[in-house]
């Protein structure tokens, strides 16, 4: 397998708060689990943090952080690494991988059977991909466009908001949010008029949300 570099990822840290951002929203604004795309595990593992969205419509990302590393990896409907060649990867990785990307490569609970994607950093190196094609397009191609709330923040959730939710978030709150400001029901109440901070605070907790 080859690698390449990846120059639009942002910081492990800014991936981290994003993440917490728009799960936190979620749970806000969706009082059913099951109908939130996004989620997040400030402890998913022990020293392990993870986050995921699943879309609906059959693509995926889970980012996994470990210290100071941290892992993404995309399946994009329809466009993913042949079974016989990923398993084979997923067998007998590549040795140059750092041990968060095997992690998130072959955890069966991040839905391990399908790739389009697949990067790393480690200790503030730059970012690294696995340089791959499915159908002509590159693995860049394919899991730049699932990225969006992690590369773009508040401006990606504010455009899932209205499209999925048929919501429209009063913008300033939604970036008090991604600047991870502590939850209170005045913040809350802005995001989503009927939240309830009281039974949404055990999914904050989980999600590593502030909370005021």
């Amino acid at each position: 397998m080859e690698f390449c570099a990846i120059d639009w990822l942002p910081t492990p840290e800014v991936i981290m708060t994003r993440s917490k951002a728009a799960a936190a929203a979620d749970v806000l604004l969706s009082h059913d689990p099951d109908m939130r795309q996004y989620r997040c595990n400030a402890n998913w593992q022990p020293g392990m943090a993870a986050a995921w969205r699943h879309d609906g419509g059959g693509s995926y990302y889970y980012v996994l952080q470990q210290g100071d590393a941290m892992a993404i990896k995309v399946a994009a409907l329809r466009l993913s690494m042949a079974p016989d060649a990923l398993a084979r990867f997923q067998k007998n990785p590549d040795p140059a991988l750092p041990p968060v990307a095997v992690r998130v490569l072959t955890e069966p609970e991040f839905t391990y059977q399908e790739l389009s994607f697949l990067a790393w950093t480690v200790a503030g190196s730059p970012w690294k991909g696995l340089h791959f094609r499915v159908d002509g397009k590159t693995c860049e191609e394919m899991g730049k466009p699932l990225l969006e709330l992690v590369c773009l923040g508040a401006r990606a959730f504010y455009t899932y908001a209205q499209a999925y939710h048929e919501l429209t978030i009063d913008p300033t709150a939604l970036k008090a949010m991604f600047a991870l400001t502590p939850l209170d029901e005045k913040l809350a109440k802005t995001i989503a008029k009927d939240a309830n901070l009281i039974s949404a605070r055990k999914d904050l907790e989980t999600i590593g949300y502030p909370l005021a």
